[in-house]
């Protein structure tokens, strides 16, 4: 049986890739969830393959996940083989995921291989660089919303609004987290100001008297 290995990139990502391998008797359900377990999505919204040009710049046929968006022309993915859309050496698809954040990631046919008796098909046999974080984009095009629309709070410090849009701890090296959580009072020990101030008069008597000897010397 032949195996169809695909290569999958993120539109905005050119550099993150996940090569994955299928039965060309398996269907595009199978395919669908293979992706997002390559790039650790979940599978809580809907999805849609389209049929592609050399280019991506044009969808042609579309095979999506639920049964209520299935209309005229519209394939439901669980009952179409990928076998079936296999029209030339290098196809191509595109797969959208999540409407309101609408992911984009780009397919294509490379490769025809052997079947393995060890593999279990779908497998992932390759993954270069680390997927976006899933719920990330859809944080920040909300905020961007509210900010067009006047709805942040001017008041609201940036730090607060990256860890409402990354969900990060802004990290401070060791001096700026004291410097930030120290009064600088408590990095003095109690009881020392006293020898300090003496020990800095002491230190301008000395200075002072110096400075007099030397006016002495230059008058002569």
């Amino acid at each position: 049986m032949a195996i169809y290995k695909f290569r999958v990139t993120f539109e905005d990502y050119e550099d993150i890739t996940r090569d994955i391998e299928i039965r060309s008797s398996q269907t595009f359900f199978d395919f669908f969830q293979i992706i997002l377990q390559s790039i650790e999505f979940d599978s809580k919204h809907a999805a849609s393959f389209f049929v592609s040009d050399d280019y991506w710049s044009k969808k042609g046929t579309e095979i999506t996940l639920l049964e209520e968006d299935v209309e005229p022309g519209i394939k439901l993915m669980k009952n179409t083989k990928i076998a079936s859309y296999i029209e030339q050496p290098n196809q191509r698809f595109v797969f959208l995921y999540d409407k309101d954040v609408c992911w984009t990631l780009l397919i294509e046919l490379i490769k025809l291989v052997p079947e393995s008796p060890k593999a279990t098909y779908p497998q992932c046999i390759k993954s270069v660089g680390k997927a976006p974080k899933q719920y990330k984009q859809k944080l920040i095009e909300k905020l961007k919303e509210e900010v067009e629309k006047g709805e942040v709070d001017d008041d609201i410090p940036d730090e607060e609004i990256f860890k409402k849009i990354t969900d990060e701890k802004l990290v401070f090296d060791e001096g700026e987290e004291a410097s930030l959580n120290e009064d600088e009072s408590d990095l003095v020990p109690k009881g020392d100001d006293e020898e300090l101030v003496e020990g800095e008069e002491n230190e301008d008597d000395e200075i002072s008297s110096e400075h007099e000897e030397h006016e002495g010397d230059e008058k002569w």
